[in-house]
């Protein structure tokens, strides 16, 4: 039924926008009529007058309208002239004459365009659009709807968008396309919201609602359908009131509560019955009323049902005579259908079966209107074909563009290739400049490894070179001086300083590859007593010095052996060094486990290390020499190179401590390199 009760909301122009606030208003502006200073003023009265009467005495529309397109016809008003055109065209749709009231439309869209006013096109064909839906040609309303969108889209005029998305959702939904419906009907929503106008917002959201009656969500339906009645009701606007009242008691129908349903359609009379009897929702809702009280009465005890027939008959009585006065096929047939079952059960077989026989016939020439817009359709293909055979003909001339255009082409491509190879050289260009600046760099790091090596060259190999050297310049020049014994001791000696010379220049060398790129180190499993059996073949105990290792048979550790001896040989010497002038000179070496971590430490009695020369212990671009802590170079960087660190610790009277902290993550690697 619902169908049967939905309000077509039309747009006028501009000037087809009358107030209708009753009769008084009215009588108060034809008053004035006669004394009206211009003639476009007394125009403006008949049209708004008109518009008062064209849903309540459609003669008197008739007369005004007639009077106001006198007076723009003399004035050669165009923008007057269009106007009454859609003032004649409400009309004849309240009378029913859909196709006078369309030829009026176009009329009136016709010098809409001649003038240029684009908001009055738009509206002029929502109301277009409006007219073919009642015609039930969906396909034309949907393009009159989309149009007055577009426009509304292009003027940035969010009523327009507003309204032709409106009517969009309301096509898709008799199409039962709901999804479609819903998008538009919530861009409607979303446009009155934006252009600060609810007095127009019922109108979407009855369509939401709407359709979320047809998908069986009552509870949705009803929300929207009360939030559309507030609206209505805050804006003032009765008609719309009347219309969202309807929609609540075609709820309740749905829900066979017909005597909510009942209560709802009374209360929307009342108000049709001052605002518009005649209007098309006014039939409807006289005739739903009766079909309410058909269903009531089919419920009723037998006491109460001849009453309820009586009502039910009187009402579709009246909406099958007004539908068929106003030619709304539609609503005609279905009213007839419940006549028919209305007065079979109040016993007039006669009067049903002739409601029933007209019920088929208008129902047998929608049909036949199906077949037409079938047919339509089917012309509006040709159409398309023809249009396509012009289009081909067209591509006769559009080939000899196409030539000239591909000889452009062509040398735009030869300027983009040569182009391309410019680029291309330019890349060339900087990849080489590039890959010389890499090697430069390279370069400049191997000079910078060659003068480390020199410098370790002359910081650890000259003492046991000169150690050496004294030696043999002692048996030579004083050969008489030692005893067998001692000579066997210093050949002894001799020999296992050019042992130890031999691993020194080794270890040498295993650093200055360390520098290269790509050299990584070795690791295994390293026992630190081996390494502490490394210190005491290469530091005896001397005169002066004494150097203490204390046992250390349980603890191993994952490093790269020659790395880490290294790194102790030159912390050793660098404490040797520093007891030269000591004569109870003292080096203690210790090694303990401490978590997952192993701690080597080398204390001495010294005099201690300054800043300056701990600072290439830490610092990269500290001076290297043989007199400013090369050894910490050494020790800096092969430390680095195993993952260990070098703290080193002052003590509060004499003395120095450097500690070394390796981790003893040795798990699945004893017996085995790394």
């Amino acid at each position: 039924m619902r169908y049967t009760i939905f309000l077509i909301l039309l747009l006028y122009s501009l000037f087809a926008e009358a107030q209708k606030e009753g009769q008084a208003l009215v009588d108060s502006e034809v008053s004035v009529l006669p004394g009206a200073k211009n003639d476009s003023m007394r125009a403006r009265i008949c049209n708004n007058v008109a518009n008062y009467y064209q849903d309540v005495n459609t003669d008197s529309a008739l007369k005004y309208a007639d009077m106001g397109m006198g007076l723009v016809s003399r004035m050669n008003w165009i923008r007057g002239i269009a106007v009454f055109n859609t003032a004649y065209a409400n009309i004849f749709t309240t009378k029913g004459l859909l196709d006078s009231a369309l030829n009026r439309h176009r009329r009136a869209l016709d010098l809409f365009i001649k003038i240029n006013d684009s908001f009055n096109i738009a509206a002029s064909s929502n109301n277009m659009g409006t007219i073919a839906k009642a015609k039930s040609d969906f396909v034309a309303a949907a393009r009159y709807f989309l149009n007055t969108l577009e426009i509304g889209k292009a003027l940035k005029n969010n009523y327009l968008i507003g309204l032709g998305s409106e009517n969009l959702g309301l096509v898709y939904e008799y199409q039962e396309d709901y999804t479609k419906g819903l998008d538009y009907a919530r861009q409607s929503v979303a446009a009155y919201t934006l252009n600060d106008n609810q007095d127009f917002l019922p109108g979407p959201l009855s369509v939401i609602g709407g359709i979320f009656q047809r998908l069986n969500k009552g509870d949705s339906a009803i929300y929207y359908y009360r939030k559309a009645l507030t609206f209505a009701r805050v804006s003032g606007n009765k008609v719309k009131e009347a219309t969202m009242l309807n929609f609540i008691a075609d709820y309740y129908s749905s829900l066979q509560d017909y005597s909510n349903a009942i209560k709802n359609g009374l209360e929307a009379k009342k108000i049709w019955d001052v605002t518009g009897p005649s209007a098309e929702d006014a039939i409807n809702n006289t005739g739903i009323l009766g079909y309410y009280y058909l269903q009531l009465a089919k419920q009723s005890q037998v006491g109460n049902r001849e009453q309820l027939l009586h009502l039910s008959t009187t009402y579709l009585e009246e909406a099958v005579q007004k539908s068929g006065t106003r030619s709304i096929k539609t609503s005609q047939s279905e009213f007839q259908i419940s006549l028919a079952e209305a007065y079979a059960l109040a016993g007039n077989y006669k009067g049903a079966y002739l409601n029933y026989k007209s019920y088929q016939e208008i129902k047998d020439s929608i049909y036949s209107q199906e077949n037409k817009n079938k047919i339509a359709s089917a012309m509006s293909k040709l159409e398309l074909d023809k249009k396509n055979a012009e289009i081909a003909l067209n591509q006769a001339t559009i080939v000899n563009q196409h030539r000239q255009q591909l000889f452009l082409t062509i040398g735009l491509i030869l300027l983009f290739v040569i182009g391309g190879l410019l680029y291309r050289q330019s890349l060339i260009r900087k990849r080489t400049n590039t890959t010389l600046l890499v090697l430069n760099n390279e370069l400049d790091e191997a000079n910078k490894v060659k003068a480390k090596f020199f410098g370790i060259l002359s910081h650890d190999l000259r003492s046991p070179i000169a150690n050496l050297i004294t030696f043999l310049q002692l048996q030579k020049m004083r050969p008489g001086l030692l005893s067998e014994a001692q000579i066997a001791h210093r050949e002894k000696k001799i020999s296992d300083s050019a042992e130890s010379l031999l691993e020194t220049m080794e270890a040498m060398l295993l650093w200055s590859k360390g520098q290269m790129e790509h050299f990584k180190p070795s690791l295994s499993v390293v026992p630190v007593e081996s390494l502490f059996t490394y210190l005491r073949k290469n530091f005896p105990d001397t005169e002066h010095v004494a150097i203490n290792f204390p046992p250390a048979d349980d603890l191993d550790l994952r490093t790269d052996e020659n790395y880490l001896q290294t790194i102790m040989y030159n912390l050793t010497a660098n404490a040797m060094k520093a007891l030269q002038q000591k004569t109870d000179g003292h080096i203690a070496w210790k090694a303990w486990r401490q978590g997952d971590n192993l701690f080597l430490s080398i204390s001495d009695n010294g005099p201690g290390a300054s800043d300056q020369q701990l600072k290439a212990l830490y610092d990269e671009s500290a001076p290297s020499g043989a007199r400013t802590g090369l050894g910490l170079h050494i020790i800096r960087d092969l430390a680095k190179a195993i993952g260990c660190t070098v703290t080193y610790n002052a003590k509060n009277s004499v003395g120095a401590e450097f500690v070394l902290c390796m981790s003893m993550n040795i798990k699945g690697l004893h017996g085995e390199e790394a």
